[in-house]
C-alpha cells in the first residue's frame, strides 16, 4: 500500500517532514506546537498553545476526512508537569467522547517557548 504523505494548507508549514501520512486507514499526525498557520506563537501560556494545538490537529485530521472520534493514541509531551491541568482543560473540549489511549511525558521541546506537543494516530473507519 503506497503512502500518502502531505502537509495541509492551513497548518504552518513543516520544515523537513510531513505534518499528515496515510498508510490505508491509519493517519498518523506529527507532533503540533502551538504554532499559528503563520508561524507565530498562539501564546506564551499552556491554555493559548494546547487550543492552536488541537486546532492543527483538528485541520490535520480534516484533511484526511478524520475526526477526534477516530483517534486511537494520542502522545502529549509538555515541558512542565504543572502545566498538566491547563493542557487537560483545553483537550477535554476537543476530545469528548471514544476517548483513545494517551501517553504524557515531561520532557524539553524544540524551542524554549514551546509548552506543549501532541502528536496522534488515528484509524478511519
Amino acid at each position: 500500500m503506497p503512502l500518502e504523505k502531505f502537509n495541509p494548507d492551513n497548518i504552518w508549514p513543516a520544515p523537513g517532514y510531513n505534518h499528515v501520512v496515510k498508510a490505508g486507514n491509519t493517519i498518523y499526525i506529527a507532533g503540533q506546537v502551538g504554532r499559528k498557520p503563520d508561524g507565530t506563537l498562539a501564546g506564551p501560556d499552556i491554555e493559548s498553545q494546547t487550543k492552536q494545538v488541537f486546532e492543527n490537529l483538528s485541520a490535520a485530521l480534516q484533511s484526511v476526512g478524520a475526526t477526534f472520534k477516530d483517534l486511537a493514541k494520542v502522545t502529549v509531551y509538555l515541558t512542565d508537569r504543572g502545566d498538566t491541568p491547563g493542557f487537560m482543560a483545553i483537550k477535554e473540549k476537543y476530545i469528548t467522547s471514544d476517548l483513545p489511549v494517551q501517553t504524557v511525558a515531561i520532557v524539553g521541546l524544540g524551542s524554549p517557548d514551546f509548552k506543549v506537543e501532541v502528536e496522534v494516530i488515528a484509524v478511519l473507519p
